[in-house]
């Protein structure tokens, strides 16, 4: 990678993360509760969503960081976008629509829950292929042999039915994708999912300012069924179906929800409804939820109001 590149990189952006923070000045902060460690933190919005080379590409006659510096721009062209919306609580322009829906699309598919459930299909499928390329030595020369004369052997390798039958059988290795394949099908699917944004009718929520706000998390797009009943296997909402409506939080103070039909509307929400909103999104995290400090709310299983400060116990009910 080219000298002075960034290596760090964020699946959401700072300048988002810095709507959740008491001040969104260079020094802002975040109060972060982290389900998988159990504990609850205060961090800068450069510290949290992020890791090393999660963007860097390794392709012929492009720049490792090629990816990365074009999402650098997006951001640039975003940040505005964001404030304009928080404080004309609307999208003040066809532009800044499409660019927070772009910003939508990018962050329901950049995540590293969704790298891992794409890398554990793949093993999945790799290693179903491997039990039926060993079911015989027959059927394991052939494939052998296929391999080799397609180069992908150089014949010096000798593995024999027994060593690999015994290697697989054990199923000590697992299947990794390179980064590169990831952004590709990132950039592929969330093409796909801002076709299906932009055919949405978008309300806008405002907060009380009695209220403790809404918080947001390193997989910020809920995606529900409008009526809230059970997903499951075969139940699962999908961008493209009727019935289901997609929650963004804009800043603490500001959220939108997609659907399909109806007219834009503008609410302005109680605390309760607030503490239903948040259940929802902390639901979506992946593993970390971020907010203004501990105070925020959000509803509890049996419907009752609780604090942030109470989220680390309640983890193991509400987290997947």
């Amino acid at each position: 990678m080219a000298s002075g590149s960034a290596r760090i990189h964020h699946w959401v952006p700072q300048c988002y993360l810095k709507g959740f923070a008491k001040s969104d000045s260079k020094n802002a902060q975040l109060f972060v509760v982290d389900g998988f460690r159990g504990t609850a933190f205060v961090a800068s919005p450069r510290n949290v969503a992020s890791a090393r080379d999660f963007n860097r590409i390794d392709a012929d006659g492009v720049a490792p960081d090629h990816v990365e510096s074009g999402y650098a721009k997006f951001e640039s062209l975003v940040a505005p976008a964001l404030r304009r919306v928080r404080e004309a609580e609307r999208f003040v322009s066809d532009e800044d629509k499409n660019l927070i829906l772009n910003l939508i699309a990018l962050l329901a598919v950049r995540t590293p829950r969704m790298r891992e459930n794409i890398r554990d299909f793949h093993e999945r499928v790799a290693k179903m292929m491997m039990s039926q390329v060993l079911a015989s030595k027959e059927r394991y020369a052939a494939t052998f042999k296929d391999a080799a004369d397609a180069g992908y052997l150089d014949g010096s390798e000798e593995f024999s039915f027994e060593k690999m039958k015994d290697f697989v059988d054990r199923g000590e290795y697992s299947i990794e994708l390179g980064t590169t394949r990831h952004v590709d099908h990132e950039l592929k699917l969330s093409d796909t999912v801002l076709q299906l944004l932009g055919k949405r009718t978008w309300s806008f929520f405002k907060a009380d300012p009695r209220t403790s706000g809404f918080i947001t998390s390193d997989h910020p797009v809920a995606l529900q069924w409008s009526d809230n009943r059970p997903r499951g296997t075969f139940s699962s909402p999908g961008f493209g179906l009727h019935g289901t409506e997609v929650l963004f939080p804009i800043s603490s103070d500001l959220l939108i929800a997609g659907e399909f039909g109806g007219s834009s509307e503008r609410f302005e929400v109680s605390e309760k409804h607030v503490a239903a909103i948040n259940y929802s999104l902390i639901w979506h995290a992946d593993r970390q939820v971020y907010a203004r400090d501990n105070k925020f709310s959000y509803m509890g299983q049996g419907g009752e109001l609780k604090r942030g400060s109470d989220l680390i116990n309640d983890f193991p009910k509400l987290f997947k």
